[in-house]
């Protein structure tokens, strides 16, 4: 990681624009103008990819892109990055995996092969697994649907089941949720603005 611990509340300089650039931890772009001022950027969606996109300098740039370059830097060969909720749009750090393309191809098919009802979220916002029914992802963790449904309805308090993931439906706004409520939650363990950085699962 080129960065280790990230201040949630600052900007950092995107590498190679001399400071006029910057992003910070939730993927929100903004421009140093000449008087000192800052100007914020819109990324806008590219309609071929789903990406979130934005111009610096009059080119096109992936925000996933920039925020490799910021936070992650260069990846071993074979490794890609990819979105752990599965939504291309949602470039927040932590919501920014790295993974061989062959365990992306992997984990692509596993939610392409049917339609897909529920979608199981580990602690560290990362989709695991996914069920056609609310029985299936019961009787698959062992545990009654009616707990999964009650979790996909709002009717319990609790933000994790008693297996300890969270369970939603699949929509893009239902997993973008969930995810940040568990940040939210461990933010409030650990009672800073600071972030580590994500873990890698190689070593540089």
């Amino acid at each position: 990681m080129r960065i280790s611990k990230i201040n949630l509340e600052i900007y950092y300089d995107i590498p190679g624009y001399d400071g006029k650039y910057q992003i910070n931890y939730f993927g929100n772009l903004r421009r140093t103008l000449k008087n000192g001022r800052f100007k914020e950027l819109h990324p806008y969606i590219k309609s071929s990819n789903r990406r979130r996109v934005v111009k610096l300098n009059c080119k096109e740039r992936v925000v996933m892109g920039l925020m490799k370059d910021t936070f992650i830097g260069e990846l071993p060969e074979g490794y890609v990055l990819y979105h752990k909720n599965g939504i291309l749009s949602d470039d927040i750090l932590s919501n920014i995996g790295i993974i061989t393309k062959a365990d992306l191809g992997k984990l692509t098919g596993l939610r392409n092969k049917c339609h897909i009802q529920v979608v199981k979220i580990n602690q560290n916002g990362e989709i695991v697994d996914c069920y056609k029914s609310v029985r299936e992802a019961g009787r698959r963790n062992f545990m009654a649907y009616q707990t999964i449904l009650d979790r996909l309805n709002g009717n319990v308090k609790s933000l994790y089941a008693p297996d300890g993931y969270v369970y939603v439906r699949d929509s893009d706004r239902e997993i973008q949720r969930a995810v940040r409520e568990i940040e939210l939650d461990r933010t409030k363990k650990c009672g800073a603005c600071f972030a580590e950085a994500p873990d890698v699962i190689f070593d540089f």
